[in-house]
């Protein structure tokens, strides 16, 4: 016949508390890991909308005023465009990573579907490819942003 002794139920007891305790924990963790995930992936979207730089290079481009022409290069416009396209890169290389999930990816995919799709911003990356390899650089520009357009593109982009 077992018999619990005190000790043996104390220590039950602590047993008890310590996976009670552990379990707290890892559900307290899990919740802050989402709500840090959800934090960054606002301050993303939010660059993306309330940056006058990124902004004001995609409002040109989505209401199809944006031309790329021979005056394009050095002009102040030209430098807002590098911003958007770097930031876009960024966030395509995150969702490479898969650091931004295929569903969080959603929130980009209508913008980056309109940028890549612009004649204008096809025309530039063109000249920055050959670029590219005239200063013997092999990858090609903004190439995640790229890929994730294109998978985007075949997939018909969704809003």
């Amino acid at each position: 016949m077992l018999a619990m002794t005190v000790s043996d139920a104390i220590n039950t007891g602590l047993l008890v508390a310590a996976v009670i305790g552990i379990a707290l924990t890892f559900w307290q963790v899990r919740v802050g890991v989402r709500t840090q995930r959800a934090q960054f992936l606002q301050e993303l979207y939010s660059t993306l909308v309330s940056d006058p730089d990124i902004g004001e290079a995609y409002y040109l481009i989505e209401y199809g005023s944006f031309e790329y022409g021979s005056d394009f290069h050095g002009s102040a416009i030209e430098r807002k465009v590098d911003r958007l396209l770097g930031f876009a890169d960024l966030v395509a290389e995150l969702h490479l990573q898969s650091i931004i999930s295929a569903r969080e990816m959603t929130f980009f995919s209508y913008r980056f579907k309109r940028l890549f799709d612009d004649p204008g911003i096809q025309r530039y990356l063109s000249f920055l490819d050959l670029f590219y390899r005239r200063v013997g650089i092999d990858k090609r520009p903004y190439h995640s942003f790229q890929q994730v357009a294109q998978k985007f593109q075949a997939k018909g982009g969704s809003r």
